[in-house]
C-alpha cells in the first residue's frame, strides 16, 4: 500500500527528488533533437551546474582558532570558477573536525529567490537557520523541500513569462537533490513499495510539520503530533531515533502547544512503517477518516479547558499514583466510572506537583488563532476530578459522554411532600441569594447548610443525591473519615473540598458527620479542635453543604446557628417500604423487569422490616440473577434474596403472607 498523499501538507506529498525539464528561455520546452549538438549541450549544461553548486571542506585551525577552507576532494569542480561567487547557489560545506574526520555538511544559500522559496515551505518551522546571513540550511532539510521547489517550478514554467532565473537557480537545488540523495531515492522507492522503512533511513519519513500518529500513550488512544525535528542520538550506547514534536494542551495555565520527546529505538533490517511507535499520518491505514474524528476530539478538548461537568467510564491516569518497574516510575491506569469534572486550571491549583498536567506550555493560543486543520493536533486527554474515586486523573476525550440529569427524580424521593419541596426551592434559589445577600462581615453566612438525621437507610443520602439532580448541579460526597483524623491533615483536606465545592456549584454531601457535630467537652482536645476548624470554615463557605447524622441528640450547640434546615428522618413504615419496592423495581433493566410485580406481591415484601439501602441492593441482586438466568425477574427472585439479609434472628417468612 503506498503512502497516502495529504496535499494540505506539502511535506506530505511525494518526498522523491524530482528535476524538473527547463525551459528555453523564451518558456518552449526543448525539442528532443539528435547527433552530436545534443550530446555536447548536455555536457555543457552539466559543467555550467556545477559550477553554480561550490563544494568546500570546513577545517578548524587549532593555531589560528579559526576556520579556513579548501575545495571538497572529488567535488569535480573547475578550479577556474569553483570560486567565483557571483555564479554560486549553493555552497556546500563540509565539516572537518580537529582529528580530520568529517562530522556533518551545511549549505549556505547564495541565491536570494531559492532562499525566498525554501522559507516559504518552512514558514512556521522553528530551528532553521534561513533567516540567519548567510541563509543556512541542512541537506536533509534542502532533501525535504525537494516537493515544494518543484511545485514552485512547476508553476514558474506554466506563467506567460517565466522567470527564467528562479527556474535555473531552483534546479541547481534540485540537481544536487538529485545527484547526492540518489541511493537514499533509490532505497527508499523500494521499501516504499512495501510500506517498509529501515533504522537508518527513518529520517526521511519526518519532514518538518509532519503529522506523526500514535498510540503510544497509557490510555492507548489516537494521539497526533505535529513534527519539529528528528534526530539520531545515543544514549550509553544505544541508537535511537529522537523526535521533538508538539501537540495542543492546557497546562493548567495556559492553553498552546506543549513539546514532546519521542524516541524510536534502533532496529535491524526493513520493518513496516506501520509497526513503528510513531509514524507520519499519511501511512495510516483511513487517515482521512482519523482526521475527521480528530478534528471533532480536538473542538471537545477546546470546550473543555474551562470546568465541564461530564460522564465517564474508562482508562484514567491518576495523580501520585506510580510504580516503580524495570529501573524506572511508570504511572499506573485506574478504570475510573461515574460523572467528573474537567478542569485543568483547578486541577493545577490543588495539587503541589504539576506533573500530571506536564509538559509546560510553551508558546500560548487562543481558541480563535487554531485553525480548523489544527484540531488534530489537540491532546486526548484531559485533566479533571473523579467524584466517585475522588482523585485527580487525566481522562480520556474520547470515553466521555455529557451528564443526562434525572429531573424526575425529585418526585421519586419518599418523605413528605411538603419538606421535599422546601428543600428543594431553598437549594435552588441559593445561588441568586448568595449573590444578594450578605452578613455585616463581608463573604460571611453566603452558604447553605443543611442537617439530615435518622436511623440508616432511611433517605438521608439519597435526599443529597436527589437535590443535586434535580437542581443540575455536581454532587460532591465523601464521608468523615476521608477528611482525615488529625487537625492539621482535616484542616488542609476541608479547605480544598469547601473551594472546588465552590468554584463548581457542588451540593457537598458529609455523610456520617457525628465528629463534627457532636457536642464538645474539655477532655478530648484533638476532638475540640476538629470541631472549631469546621465551625470556622462554615462561617465562610459558600456553597451547599448538607450533613448526615445518626444522633441527632448529641449535636454541639455552636452549629445550631450555622444550619439553615434541619430534617429528621423517621423510620420506613409499610407504605415507605412499598413505595421503595415500585421505585427500584421501576429503574430495574428492562430485560428483567418484563413481568411486573403486583400489589399484593409487593404489599408483601414492604411487610418485611428493611430500610431503603436493603431494599436496593435486594433488588440490584433479584436483576442480577434473572439477567444471568436470562429470564423475567419475579417475585420468587427477591424472595430467595431476603432469605438471606433478613435478621437472623426473626422467624419470619416472605412470601405467604402470615
Amino acid at each position: 500500500m503506498a503512502p497516502h498523499a495529504d496535499d494540505s501538507v506539502e511535506s506530505q506529498v511525494d518526498t522523491r527528488p524530482q528535476t524538473p525539464t527547463k525551459p528555453e528561455a523564451n518558456g518552449k520546452q526543448k525539442s528532443k533533437g539528435t547527433g552530436k549538438g545534443k550530446g555536447k549541450g548536455k555536457k555543457k549544461a552539466e559543467q555550467h551546474t556545477k559550477e553554480r553548486i561550490q563544494r568546500l571542506d570546513q577545517i578548524y585551525s587549532k593555531k589560528k582558532r579559526e576556520n579556513y577552507f579548501v575545495p571538497t576532494p572529488k567535488s569535480k569542480a573547475n578550479p577556474e570558477t569553483a570560486n567565483h561567487a557571483s555564479h554560486v547557489v549553493l555552497k556546500v560545506r563540509r565539516i572537518i573536525c580537529d582529528k580530520g574526520f568529517p562530522t556533518g555538511t551545511e549549505i549556505d544559500i547564495k541565491s536570494e529567490i531559492l532562499t525566498h522559496a525554501l522559507s516559504e515551505i518552512y514558514d512556521g518551522v522553528e530551528g532553521t537557520k534561513l533567516n540567519e546571513y548567510p541563509p543556512e540550511i541542512s541537506p536533509e532539510l534542502l532533501f525535504h523541500a525537494g516537493p515544494g521547489l518543484i511545485k514552485r517550478v512547476e508553476a514558474e514554467q506554466a506563467k506567460e513569462t517565466p522567470n527564467q532565473t528562479a527556474i535555473e537557480e531552483i534546479g541547481i537545488a534540485l540537481q544536487y537533490i538529485a545527484e547526492d540523495f540518489e541511493s537514499t531515492t533509490n532505497n527508499i522507492l523500494s521499501l516504499s513499495q512495501h510500506d517498509e522503512i529501515t533504522f537508518d533511513l527513518l529520517w526521511t519519513l519526518f519532514p518538518p510539520n509532519t503529522p506523526i500518529y500514535s498510540r503510544d500513550n497509557l490510555l492507548k488512544d489516537d494521539q497526533v503530533f505535529k513534527l519539529q525535528q528528528g534526530t539520531y542520538e545515543c544514549r550509553n550506547g544505544s541508537k535511537f531515533f529522537a523526535i521533538k514534536a508538539r501537540c495542543i494542551s492546557h497546562d493548567g495555565e495556559n492553553l498552546g502547544w506543549v513539546d514532546h520527546e519521542l524516541e524510536i529505538a534502533d532496529f535491524v533490517g526493513a520493518r513496516k512503517v506501520q509497526n513503528l511507535p510513531y509514524f507520519p499520518l499519511k501511512y495510516h491505514s483511513d487517515p482521512k477518516a482519523l482526521s475527521s474524528e480528530l478534528i471533532e476530539r480536538g473542538k471537545k478538548f477546546l470546550d473543555m479547558t474551562k470546568a465541564t461537568y461530564m460522564e465517564y467510564n474508562g482508562p484514567a491516569i491518576a495523580e501520585n499514583q506510580e510504580v516503580y518497574l524495570n529501573n524506572q516510575y511508570k504511572r499506573l491506569v485506574l478504570h475510573a466510572t461515574g460523572r467528573i469534572m474537567l478542569d485543568p486550571t483547578t486541577c493545577l491549583q490543588q495539587n503541589t506537583s504539576t506533573e500530571l498536567l506536564w509538559p509546560k506550555v510553551e508558546r500560548e493560543l487562543t481558541v480563535d488563532r487554531i485553525s480548523e486543520s489544527d484540531f488534530i493536533f489537540c491532546n486526548h486527554c484531559a485533566g479533571g476530578f473523579s467524584f466517585r474515586q475522588k482523585k485527580w486523573c487525566l481522562f480520556s476525550i474520547n470515553r466521555m459522554a455529557p451528564v443526562v440529569w434525572n429531573t424526575n427524580a425529585f418526585s421519586k424521593l419518599v418523605m413528605d411532600k411538603q419538606k421535599r419541596d422546601l428543600i428543594h426551592t431553598l437549594v435552588r434559589s441559593h445561588k441568586n441569594s448568595a449573590e444578594t445577600f450578605d452578613d455585616i462581615v463581608s463573604g460571611k453566612g453566603k452558604g447553605l447548610v443543611g442537617l439530615l438525621s435518622g436511623n440508616p437507610g432511611v433517605g438521608k443520602t439519597l435526599t443529597a443525591e436527589v437535590i443535586a439532580e434535580a437542581t443540575k448541579r455536581p454532587l460532591y460526597m465523601l464521608s468523615a473519615g476521608e477528611l482525615g483524623t488529625y487537625t492539621g491533615d482535616v484542616e488542609r483536606s476541608l479547605d480544598q473540598v469547601l473551594e472546588i465545592t465552590r468554584q463548581w456549584g457542588c451540593v457537598l454531601l458529609i455523610d456520617e458527620a457525628d465528629v463534627f457535630l457532636q457536642e464538645r467537652d474539655g477532655l478530648d482536645l484533638e476532638r475540640n479542635a476538629l470541631v472549631s476548624i469546621f465551625l470556622r470554615r462554615l462561617e465562610y463557605f459558600q456553597g451547599v453543604l448538607i450533613m448526615t447524622t445518626n444522633r441527632k441528640r448529641t449535636i454541639d450547640a455552636a452549629f445550631d446557628s450555622r444550619i439553615h434546615f434541619k430534617l429528621h428522618y423517621p423510620d420506613l413504615s409499610v407504605a415507605s417500604r412499598a413505595s421503595i419496592w415500585k421505585n427500584c423495581l421501576e429503574n430495574a433493566p428492562a430485560a428483567a423487569k418484563q413481568a411486573k410485580l403486583n400489589e399484593q406481591e409487593i404489599t408483601q415484601l414492604a411487610e418485611v422490616q428493611l430500610n431503603g439501602r436493603q431494599i436496593k441492593n435486594a433488588v440490584a441482586c433479584a436483576v442480577s440473577i434473572a439477567l444471568e438466568e436470562k429470564k423475567a425477574l419475579t417475585v420468587q427472585d427477591i424472595r430467595v434474596i431476603l432469605d438471606m439479609v433478613v435478621d437472623a434472628d426473626t422467624d419470619e417468612k416472605i412470601g405467604s403472607g402470615k
